[in-house]
């Protein structure tokens, strides 16, 4: 059966240098790990191509080294999503990228084409989201972490979410937006892929950790097929995203978003 190779956790003492292949072509090679200086594993987001029968590992490391691969089946990615962004658990500082269907994307539609995310205040394991480009359609989605020497943080687990069919429901109106957050950020709001309006929010003025929802209005004339968001600045972070239509849709949301 086909498998796509999403990970590898590897648990060692020392700096190894490491290659992984699948079927034989190898999607990374010679990869030195930052140092551990006690046995510690460690899980590395493996490059985009990763798809075949037989994933393979190696190193010419003489200490304790094993791994362990996270594999899907591909038969899992049988159905086209409209991927939305991917929530990631990390320690430290970590630079990622994503991919549709082995195609590079943007990270939260900058120029850049990855993004460097660092625990916020005094977190051990923070969650962050890092969104696709408007319109990313796709079946196989990937998170690739960019190892360093140099960087010693880590990437815990991922999980991409896809935007809930209440937001593409046909051609409608959309006359304000309702969102749910905490802290300090920045919003744009996407209709059919075109950049409708870019919002400011701020933190709770008696407490900054607090979530709040705030109201404001879209341009008149907003009118679309597919209404997407994604958080462009900022260290606060999003609860949850509404407009006056998707709020009176009959359809109760299946997942936070």
């Amino acid at each position: 059966m086909r498998q796509v190779v999403h990970a590898v956790n590897v648990r060692y003492k020392g700096q190894p240098t490491v290659s992984v292949s699948v079927d034989g072509v190898y999607i990374l090679e010679d990869q030195m790990l930052p140092e551990h200086n006690v046995l510690k594993s460690r899980r590395i987001a493996l490059p985009e191509g990763g798809v075949g029968y037989i994933p393979q590992f190696e190193s010419t490391f003489t200490g304790t080294l094993m791994h362990q691969f996270e594999v899907v089946p591909e038969q899992t990615y049988t159905t086209q999503q409209l991927f939305h962004f991917y929530e990631v658990s990390f320690s430290g500082t970590v630079e990622l990228e994503i991919y549709a269907d082995e195609v590079r994307k943007s990270p939260n539609n900058s120029d850049d084409n990855t993004a460097t995310f660092t625990a916020r205040s005094s977190r051990k394991i923070d969650t962050r989201r890092i969104y696709f480009p408007p319109l990313s359609y796709g079946w196989v989605p990937q998170l690739k972490h960019v190892v360093s020497p140099s960087l010693d943080g880590q990437v815990f687990s991922s999980r991409m979410r896809a935007l809930p069919p209440r937001f593409f429901k046909g051609e409608r109106d959309h006359s304000e937006i309702q969102v749910t957050h905490q802290g300090e950020l920045e919003l744009e709001v996407y209709l059919d892929g075109q950049l409708v309006q870019e919002y400011r929010f701020s933190a709770d003025r008696y407490k900054p950790d607090a979530f709040k929802t705030e109201k404001e209005y879209l341009p008149s004339g907003s009118r679309g097929q597919i209404l997407q968001w994604l958080q462009s600045d900022g260290d606060g972070e999003v609860a949850s995203f509404e407009s006056d239509i998707t709020l009176t849709d009959i359809e109760q949301p299946q997942q936070e978003v």
